[in-house]
């Protein structure tokens, strides 16, 4: 196989994967940028809103994957994709690169977003930011181990039972990491204090979403053929 050929079937994968699923990630993103103006009210819709966004980060991460990696098999696209001249770590650096793509360019508008938002409403304190981005980053995370497990399996079950558990595992985590002190304290403070539990938490992060990328892309790198 051509060196020149390997590049314009991994570009041909992300252009067919945009074309299908750019439509519904700008009207999600829409969305969660109205769930984000709700956040600015003093008054329920601050709930309504901060429910809605991170119910929308989630539901961007699970269309992706869903769309574009576990629907793929069902509607027996992977069939076409094997005949191709591609190799199967070319078809899973497509499918990183589309998925973290588009995913980070919404995740990242909604993170700036809602920053903005805590910093301008007069309502919501500025010690709010780094516990907002830590669970926003935490989302994305998920979103990561998401996207791992469904390639690495190809499974619609495993694939739907790991992201149960890390839309459950979201409440726990909001919950445990508003419970430490270095945290906590200062949430309702008039100062964003990043200090170093926030940027460890930030760091393991950015940490671990790197390694689940590393460790996918090396069992695919092992696989000789589509499962």
């Amino acid at each position: 196989m051509s060196q020149s050929l390997k590049p314009s079937m991994v570009n041909a994968i992300i252009r067919k994967d945009w074309y299908f699923n750019k439509n519904n990630l700008f009207l999600f993103l829409g969305i969660g940028l109205i769930s984000v103006f709700l956040m600015s009210f003093e008054s329920r819709l601050f709930y309504v809103g901060m429910v809605i966004l991170i119910s929308i980060v989630i539901l961007i991460g699970a269309l992706l994957v869903m769309s574009t990696i576990v629907n793929e098999r069902k509607n027996q696209t992977l069939t076409f994709l094997m005949s191709l001249p591609i190799t199967y770590i070319d078809f899973t650096k497509a499918k990183l690169l589309i998925n973290i793509a588009a995913y980070f360019v919404a995740w990242g508008i909604l993170v700036a977003s809602t920053m903005a938002v805590i910093f301008h409403s007069a309502h919501l304190p500025n010690g709010l930011m780094p516990y907002a981005l830590i669970v926003l980053i935490e989302l994305m995370l998920s979103f990561i181990l998401i996207l791992a497990v469904a390639l690495v399996s190809e499974s619609e079950l495993w694939t739907i039972v790991v992201m149960s558990i890390t839309n459950v595992a979201v409440s726990l985590f909001m919950f445990l990491i508003a419970s430490i002190e270095n945290i906590n304290q200062y949430m309702n403070g008039p100062v964003a204090v990043w200090n170093k539990p926030v940027l460890m938490i930030i760091g393991i992060e950015v940490f671990l979403g790197v390694i689940i990328i590393a460790i996918t892309l090396f069992i695919q790198s092992r696989k000789k053929d589509f499962i």
